[in-house]
């Protein structure tokens, strides 16, 4: 079992490049950060590609052969989190679909460099969460969220004949979509799964206990997005919370490290996947 990291949030690029009321592009180098990691014992590394678009440049050509020198140097591997922010792969609007899917297969081939070991991907993106909100009779939402996963199922289709990857490569994340659907997407092209324990915690992606999910989907785990959360009730209101720190909220921990180290499950990312778009 091999603990990583994912070395970059929200929050840490923006007290990087602020300051005095400025902001200072050049303040941020994304493997000086990633080095940091590896420096203080991280070895496996998942690189958030978003970064990509919102700081342009932070991915060029010279960064990522700093990258690969890290690889080689400091015998570091790599895991790659797909971009999400904008992204809706289950859009019914073509013209957005399609959109998101030239972005992914760009970050792929930015990160092919590398040969990660796994592209993490939300097949359903923050519409499709948005519907799974809505409160209609079961068969509505039922015909809803096929409606959705047929057009992921079609996004991840030209995202594999649009790359040179290996379907085992790109790993579907549980998000805030019913995970028996996503399910089906990965038996269909023979998928990875990346297990984000926050987000089952928080009652997102279906009835699962975090052991049953394991079990359930063994096969398929090669990485799991490791932080707490919860979703009880109060005063009559659901509340949910994901990507708190270990011991914030419901997460069994030494049944779950446990389950893990009886099964030998490799890569395991003891921080918060990019924060959940609202």
């Amino acid at each position: 079992m091999r603990f990583g990291i994912q070395p970059l949030q929200f929050a840490d690029v923006m007290s990087l490049i602020t300051g005095e009321r400025l902001v200072d592009l050049s303040r941020f180098n994304f493997p000086q950060i990633c080095m940091a990691a590896v420096k203080g014992g991280f070895h496996f590394l998942e690189l958030t590609l978003d970064m990509g678009y919102v700081l342009p440049g932070s991915l060029d050509g010279e960064v990522m052969e700093k990258f690969v020198e890290m690889k080689k140097e400091e015998e570091v591997a790599y895991s790659v989190h797909l971009p999400l922010w904008s992204i809706e792969p289950s859009s019914p609007n073509e013209y957005i679909r399609k959109a998101s899917v030239e972005s992914l297969i760009h970050s792929i081939e930015v990160a092919e460099i590398l040969k990660p070991e796994c592209y993490v991907l939300h097949s359903t993106g923050a519409l499709a969460a948005e519907f799974t909100r809505l409160v209609m009779p079961k068969h509505y939402r039922e015909l809803v969220d096929r409606y959705m996963l047929f057009h992921a199922a079609k996004s991840v289709e030209e995202i594999l004949s649009g790359t040179s990857i290996p379907p085992r490569k790109l790993a579907l994340e549980n998000v805030e979509f019913p995970f028996e659907l996503t399910r089906e997407i990965v038996d269909q092209f023979d998928l990875s799964i990346c297990f984000d324990t926050g987000h089952l915690l928080a009652g997102y992606s279906g009835e699962y206990t975090v052991t049953e999910f394991l079990k359930r989907h063994w096969d398929r785990i090669v990485e799991i997005h490791l932080h707490d959360g919860f979703h009880r009730e109060v005063n009559g209101n659901v509340v949910r919370r994901d990507h708190l720190p270990i011991g914030s909220g419901v997460l069994r921990v030494s049944e779950l490290m446990g389950c893990l180290d009886e099964g030998g499950m490799a890569n395991v990312t003891p921080v918060s996947s990019p924060p959940r778009p609202k």
